[in-house]
C-alpha cells in the first residue's frame, strides 16, 4: 500500500477512534455521574485512539498484551477522573468496561447483519446509548422499589434527632476543605436539635446570605460547628448549603458511628410520601 495512502487510512481509523472513545468516556461520565472537564475526556480519548494506530507499525505482541490493555484502560481512568477514592475507582473503571462492552457487542451483531462502514459504527453507539439507558432505568427502579432506608441517629449539644435516610448511589457529596463526608437531611427532621435562629433563615429565605447567616447565630457554640458546603445537583445548577458538624452520626441498622461527617440541611422536601427525610452516599455503609 502506498504511504499516502496509509497515512490517509491512519488519519480515518484515528480520527474515528477519537470520536468513539470520547462518546465512550462521555457516557461513563454521566452514568457514574462524576464531574470531569471536556478536556480531560479528550485526552483520555486521545490516548486511547493513539494505541489503535500501532496496528500500522508491526508490533502487534503488544496490542495483544492484557496487561497493557488493562493498564491503559487505568491510565485513561485516571487521566480522565481523577483524583478519586480507590472505591469510586473501580466503579468507574467497570462502568468504562460495560459500557464498552455493549458497544463492542452491539457493533459485532450490526457488523454480522451488514457489510462494515462508519454508519454501523455510529449506530452501533446509538443502539449502546438506548440499551445502557434502558438497562440502567431498570437498575435504577429496582433500587427505589427496594427502599434502601436507614434509621440514623444525630446528637449535637446533647440533643438527638432521629431521621430515615435513603441510601443514593448519586450522593457523592462531601465538604471540599476537609473531605468529610456530607448526609443531606430535611430542615423540618432537624428543627428540634437547631437553634432557633435557623428556622428564621430558612422561613425567610436569608440562606443563600451568608454574612445573615452568622450575624442571626446568637450561640457562640454554633459557630463554631456551621459549615458552607458547595453543591451543584440539589434543587439548582450551583449553590451553598449550610451544614454543621454533628457529635455523632450513627447508623442504627449496623450500630456504625461515622466520625468524619457534615451534615448538610435541605430546606424542602427530599421525598413527596415521606419515606425518609434524609440521603446518605454508599460510602457512609463502607
Amino acid at each position: 500500500m502506498p504511504l499516502e495512502m496509509v497515512k490517509l487510512y491512519v488519519d480515518v481509523i484515528f480520527f474515528e477512534n477519537l470520536v468513539i472513545n470520547y462518546i465512550i468516556l462521555y457516557l461513563t461520565k454521566i452514568f457514574s455521574r462524576q464531574n470531569t472537564s471536556a478536556t480531560k475526556l479528550f485526552l483520555g480519548s486521545f490516548i486511547g485512539s493513539f494505541y489503535v494506530i500501532l496496528f500500522f507499525f508491526n508490533i502487534s505482541f503488544i496490542l495483544q498484551s492484557i496487561i497493557l490493555k488493562i493498564i491503559l484502560s487505568i491510565v485513561i481512568i485516571l487521566v480522565c477522573f481523577a483524583p478519586l477514592s480507590a472505591k469510586k475507582f473501580f466503579r468507574i473503571l467497570s462502568l468504562f468496561y460495560l459500557i464498552s462492552f455493549i458497544f463492542g457487542g452491539a457493533s459485532f451483531a450490526l457488523l454480522y447483519l451488514f457489510n462494515y462502514n462508519i454508519k454501523i459504527i455510529f449506530l452501533a453507539l446509538i443502539v449502546s446509548v438506548i440499551l445502557i439507558y434502558i438497562n440502567w432505568g431498570s437498575v435504577t427502579k429496582i433500587s427505589r422499589n427496594k427502599k434502601l432506608i436507614y434509621q440514623i441517629d444525630i446528637e449535637i449539644f446533647n440533643k438527638h434527632a432521629q431521621v430515615k435516610a435513603f441510601l443514593d448511589t448519586g450522593n457523592n457529596l462531601f465538604d471540599p476543605l476537609s473531605n468529610s463526608l456530607v448526609a443531606i437531611v430535611e430542615f423540618s427532621a432537624l428543627c428540634d436539635i437547631l437553634p432557633k435562629e435557623f428556622e428564621n433563615i430558612f422561613r425567610e429565605g436569608e440562606k443563600d446570605n451568608i454574612e445573615k447567616i452568622y450575624e442571626n447565630i446568637e450561640n457562640r457554640n454554633w459557630i463554631n460547628r456551621i459549615r458552607l458546603i458547595p453543591f451543584m445537583s440539589i434543587g439548582k445548577e450551583k449553590g451553598i448549603l449550610i451544614g454543621f458538624k454533628p457529635d455523632k452520626f450513627i447508623i442504627n441498622d449496623f450500630k456504625k458511628e461515622i466520625k468524619d461527617i457534615i451534615i448538610g440541611i435541605y430546606g424542602s422536601k427530599l421525598n413527596k410520601e415521606g419515606d425518609y427525610s434524609a440521603l446518605i452516599g454508599p460510602e457512609f455503609l463502607v
